[in-house]
């Protein structure tokens, strides 16, 4: 039985070593790349175990990418590792999620060999930003304002800090750069809370529920030189 396959991202080939020796002590086989930016094509195409992030990368990372990656992150085990500079020690800083929670590397391991390998393709969202004025209240007394990280056929992802938002709660959205100012009706799917992960930006993640066909062309049209060719 050949050892499960793990997608690391690590900032140097000297710090992917250390890396590949460790997990090989831990009967676990990687495939390294050095940005997130080569994380989704890899991941839909290969079946994969699991996912390491070494910090460094992260770190630097801009919000796009971050984000370009959350479906990968939530399907498969995923942790964060970084390297003690005096005895080039590998540490497993976070692991949780969907598939875990892990303390060491050990522990990461043993999630990866309960998994089945499966690819794992990212939504259909890609980065673009909208001014927008949130409303999720109708007692609400002024909008929020607010901007779109990434949008989608069916979605987007808003900033927000506001701490009354709940999953499945419908709010209304008005895209002020769009010509048809008609306010869409969206339902939250998943949200980040403020200081919930300090590398992350906070936000609402929603599915649209009603959209004009003018605001849906218009849309379509600011996103087409973003998707790849």
């Amino acid at each position: 039985m050949s050892n499960p396959l793990v997608l690391l991202v690590s900032r140097s080939a000297s710090r992917t070593q250390l890396y590949r020796e460790a997990l090989e002590q831990e009967g676990i086989s990687c495939l390294a790349v050095l940005t997130l930016k080569e994380v989704p094509v890899l991941a839909a195409g290969t079946p994969l175990s699991g996912i390491l992030l070494d910090m460094p990368v992260l770190i630097k990372a801009n919000a796009s990418d971050k984000l370009a990656i959350e479906d990968i992150l939530k399907a498969l085990p995923s942790a964060y590792l970084n390297i003690a500079p005096a005895t080039d020690t590998v540490r497993l800083l976070i692991a949780t999620g969907t598939r875990g929670a892990a303390k060491s590397l050990s522990e990461f391991a043993e999630l990866c060999k309960a998994v089945v390998p499966c690819r794992v393709r990212p939504k259909d969202r890609f980065p673009l930003h909208l001014q927008s004025l949130l409303v999720g209240d109708a007692a609400q007394e002024m909008p929020e304002q607010t901007v779109t990280l990434n949008v989608s056929s069916n979605g987007c992802f808003l900033i927000s800090t506001n701490p009354a938002f709940q999953v499945g709660q419908e709010v209304q959205i008005n895209f002020i750069g769009l010509e048809d100012k008609t306010p869409i009706i969206a339902s939250i799917c998943w949200l980040r809370r403020w200081g919930s992960d300090g590398h992350t930006v906070p936000g609402i993640g929603v599915k649209f529920i009603t959209v004009s066909d003018a605001q849906r062309s218009e849309m379509q049209a600011l996103l087409g030189p973003l998707k790849p060719h």
